[in-house]
This record gives structure tokens, C-alpha cells and sequence, in this order.
């Protein structure tokens, strides 16, 4: 089934009419192989869980040797790049989960399965994390009004919390989130803190270096709502990207202060409209550095600028690998 303006019918209602799978248009090429492949595929048509595209089927992978998980989460998000990333960061952390792509598929996961916890997105398509948050409080028999519901926003501005917790939600984690802050944050509200295996690996998991959210931005700029806009601008900035890094290098190891704040200014736009945060951060820095003469500060942030920088071009080359 191919559905307009993210209206699709609840799970019950397709599975009353015979329908497997549906689409949102207009289609994507990652939604359309994932579909047919789960058809044609000898696995049940609707899994418990799994993975939107080829992103988030590599990143979803679960840990060698994970065990079956006893907890189940239900995500809400309607973005594709914010499922894959939290998909993998609940398969680290051992824990079965399910995904609906708006309020109003949530309510109907609610009523039909028992899951644990449930983390809600606030802004999406047909029914935003708010209104599905009273309704899910509202369902019969008291389903859904002790079940954690946890807040996931892009939304900091003081209030933006308390506005979640007025509407029924129990918790509020900011996004972007890391996998430390989802799993702290988790293990206050399930049944048994201590079940949660702690999947983290020995060495310390440096956040994304682009902020997801920016390809749902590009996305609702583009005429037709297509990902046009979002390739073109990645693909600019990685054409180029290398020469303006190589100004920074070249005015550190000149001591030339009036040189990298000029440089660092430019740069520190242009990282932070790909979403390059982190990057954008240390170029702001650079920037400070450079107009008070501190060239010997801005010579020891150099190292972690280039760090940075190489992490933020391999990812934005995987979306555009990803979203061809």
C-alpha cells in the first residue's frame, strides 16, 4: 500500500484487509527494498522489529552473543536517520524493540502489545508525541497510565521540559543523545535497573559527528520535500571542506591570528548548517583564539579540529552513499 501525506491506517486495520506493508509517499528507494524484501522474505510480514533502510541495517546489527532480551521498548520517530541510530544503541544495549512511525501507530502498540518503556518523539506527522502520550493514558483498563513514556526532543529552551512532563510524559532526553545518556536515563524507569546489561565498550563512544536532525531540516526546505537539497548541500561542503581546513592549518603554523579568525568564522557556519556540531564548536573556539592572539591555544586545538573534521566528511559521505 502506497499512502499520501503520512496517513497510513493502524496495524489492525491493515492486517483486517489483508495489507503486509505500507509506504509514505513519495517512496525511497531504501523504503521500497526494504518492503518487498520483507514480502518476499520466508520471515513473518511484520517482524517485532527491524531496520528502515540499508543505514540503519548495518548500524541495527545486534551484539555478538546478545542474549534475548525480557524488555521491550517501543520507539516513536518518524525520522529514518534518528530510528537507525537509536535502534543500534537499543541493540547494544540488548533490549527488543518495536518502532511506530507517528502518535498515532504508538496508540495501537499500546493497545495491542505490553511493552516496558516507551520513548516518544514529540513533533511528528499525524499525531505529534503529546497528544499520543494523553491518549495512550487514556486507553481502557488503565493500559496505558503507569507505562514510562521518556521524551525525545531537539527542543532545549527553558520550559520545553516541563511542558513534556505537563503532558503526561515521565522523563525528557534531549536530542542528539548518546547511548551513555539513553541507558542511564532507561534504567531509571524499568522494571529491574539491574537487567539492563551494559553493552558499552571499554573505550569511551564519541558522539555522532553530525547532528541527525539537520537532513529533516534540509528535507522541509527542499520545493518538492525531497532529499535534493540535503545532496546537494553535503556534497558542497565536502568539495569544499578540505581547502578551507587547510587555511586553519596554514595561519596556525604561520602565527597568523587575523588570517584563522577569518577562516574559522566561515567555517564555523557552513559545519553548523550540515549539522557538523562538534566541528562547529571547535572552529567557534578557533575563531575566539584567533581575535584574542592566543595562537599558541589555537596550535593545541588543531590536532582535535582535524579529528573532527575527518569524522564529520566519512559521515556525511555515508548519507550521500545511503541516500543515492
Amino acid at each position: 500500500m502506497l499512502s499520501s501525506a503520512y496517513v497510513s491506517p493502524g496495524q489492525l486495520t491493515r492486517q483486517r484487509t489483508g495489507i503486509l506493508r505500507y509506504i509514505n509517499k513519495p517512496a525511497r528507494r531504501a523504503d521500497l527494498l526494504r518492503v518487498v524484501a520483507a514480502v518476499l522474505a520466508p520471515s513473518p510480514a511484520e517482524p517485532p522489529s527491524g531496520p528502515t533502510a540499508p543505514l540503519a541495517a548495518r548500524l541495527a546489527q545486534p551484539a555478538p552473543g546478545a542474549r534475548a532480551a525480557r524488555i521491550t521498548v517501543l520507539l516513536v520517530e518518524d525520522n529514518p536517520i534518528n530510528q537507525a541510530v537509536a535502534q543500534a544503541m537499543l541493540s547494544k544495549l540488548g533490549l527488543a524493540w518495536q518502532l511506530a512511525d507517528n502518535g498515532a501507530q504508538a496508540i495501537d502498540k499500546v493497545r495491542e502489545f505490553a511493552f516496558d518503556v516507551v520513548l516518544m518523539d514529540c513533533q511528528m506527522p499525524v499525531m505529534d508525541g503529546f497528544d499520543a502520550t494523553l491518549a495512550i493514558r487514556q486507553l481502557p483498563s488503565g493500559r496505558g497510565a503507569h507505562l514510562p513514556i521518556i521524551a525525545l526532543t531537539a527542543n532545549t529552551m527553558p520550559g520545553d521540559e516541563q511542558k513534556c512532563l505537563d503532558a503526561g510524559m515521565d522523563a525528557f532526553l534531549a536530542k542528539p543523545y548518546t547511548m551513555t545518556s539513553l541507558r542511564t536515563l532507561l534504567a531509571r524507569w524499568l522494571p529491574d535497573a539491574t537487567s539492563l546489561p551494559d553493552r558499552q565498550p571499554k573505550t569511551a563512544v564519541e558522539p555522532p559527528a553530525i547532528n541527525l536532525s539537520v537532513v529533516d531540516t534540509l528535507r522541509g526546505l527542499d520545493e518538492n520535500g525531497s532529499l535534493d537539497l540535503a545532496r546537494e548541500v553535503f556534497s558542497v561542503f565536502l568539495e569544499t571542506a578540505g581547502q578551507g581546513v587547510a587555511q586553519v592549518q596554514a595561519a596556525i603554523h604561520a602565527g597568523d591570528a587575523q588570517a584563522l579568525g577569518h577562516s574559522a568564522h566561515a567555517l564555523k557556519s557552513s559545519t553548523a548548517n550540515v549539522g557538523a556540531q562538534i566541528l562547529s564548536a571547535c572552529y567557534f573556539e578557533l575563531e575566539k583564539l584567533g581575535r584574542g592572539g592566543q595562537m599558541g591555544e589555537a596550535a593545541g586545538m588543531l590536532p582535535q579540529v582535524l579529528h573532527e573534521h575527518r569524522r564529520a566528511l566519512a559521515q556525511l559521505q555515508e548519507f550521500l552513499t545511503d541516500f543515492a
